[in-house]
């Protein structure tokens, strides 16, 4: 065998064909290769900050007219819903929070239970009991209750149907609103019950102190270092009105925006489609083969 015929140059035009063919065979195989690995790269980046990412949905009354500035403020950068409603009860609160809850939502604040029958704190113990359900193994974030009695029944009974489905629960933070404006009565007007703005600051760093709770940043502690009152409180106490008025009609919640992780995965996948198809035609050439029929109608 000469060097010309080591070179290939002696080949039959079948043996050059196969080796044409397997070449080409094996460029495929690279391509297709990357292409996986691409899209398992980036599968495995999106996954990453998602799996690490917090946001909290907030289901409540007409407290949080006056905490949620506050709250959002205390909370940062740590994205945050609020649903409320002044008149608000527990019973409706679930079906809010049925209609609200996305997966995306790691931390649920259900602030209500104030606008409940004082006479009746077993029916707030079984709708926080329901409302554990639906959040699922999500951290819930629950405030105790102050509000003026009703019918000579004051709200310690709510207050302590709180605590005790707090204690059985064992992934139920408390922020203890009641214990704060009963020792700080000077955060209240002169009813006894509605907050003023600084009393509104304390009760948003309390919530936002039981968030951190549950977001693995420790316990709740005392409330120190208010933030200045914020324009967005009432300066003026609203009319707390009777327990459970009818629910409003339904409103519907946010639309649903794609996640990064999946549009990330989509454009992987494409350029893994485009990859494949750049390969086959690279294989068409090399085999000698004409390229397909175009599709009838196809520009």
């Amino acid at each position: 065998m000469n060097g010309r015929q080591a070179r290939g140059c002696g080949m039959s035009a079948h043996d050059r064909t196969k080796t044409t063919t397997k070449k080409a065979a094996n460029s495929i195989v690279g391509k297709l290769t990357a292409g996986i690995l691409s899209v398992a790269s980036a599968v495995s980046l999106a996954a990453a900050p998602a799996a690490a990412a917090q946001s909290v949905l907030v289901i409540g009354d007409s407290l949080q007219t006056g905490t949620g500035p506050y709250l959002e403020r205390e909370l940062g950068s740590l994205p945050v819903e609020f649903d409320f409603r002044n008149g608000r009860g527990s019973a409706e609160g679930l079906e809010r929070l049925r209609l609200r809850l996305r997966p995306e939502h790691t931390i649920v604040v259900f602030d209500l239970g104030t606008n409940d029958d004082p006479r009746n704190p077993d029916a707030l113990y079984a709708n926080l009991s329901t409302a554990r359900g639906l959040a699922g193994d999500r951290c819930m974030v629950v405030s105790t209750i102050l509000r003026p009695a009703y019918a000579g029944v004051g709200p310690e009974g709510l207050t302590a149907a709180v605590e005790r489905f707090a204690a059985g629960d064992g992934n139920t933070v408390v922020a203890d609103w009641y214990a704060a404006a009963t020792s700080s009565p000077e955060i209240l007007y002169g009813d006894g019950y509605h907050a003023r703005p600084e009393g509104y600051a304390l009760r948003g760093k309390l919530i936002a102190d039981a968030v951190t709770a549950c977001s693995g940043g420790g316990g709740a502690g005392d409330a120190t270092g208010l933030p200045p009152p914020s324009d967005k409180a009432p300066r003026e106490p609203p009319a707390l009105p009777d327990p459970e008025p009818e629910p409003p009609a339904e409103v519907p919640g946010p639309a649903l925006r794609t996640p990064a992780p999946l549009a990330l995965l989509g454009r992987a996948v494409r350029g893994a489609v485009t990859i494949v198809a750049a390969a086959g035609s690279d294989a068409r050439r090399a085999a000698g083969m004409a390229p397909p029929e175009p599709v009838l109608g196809a520009p």
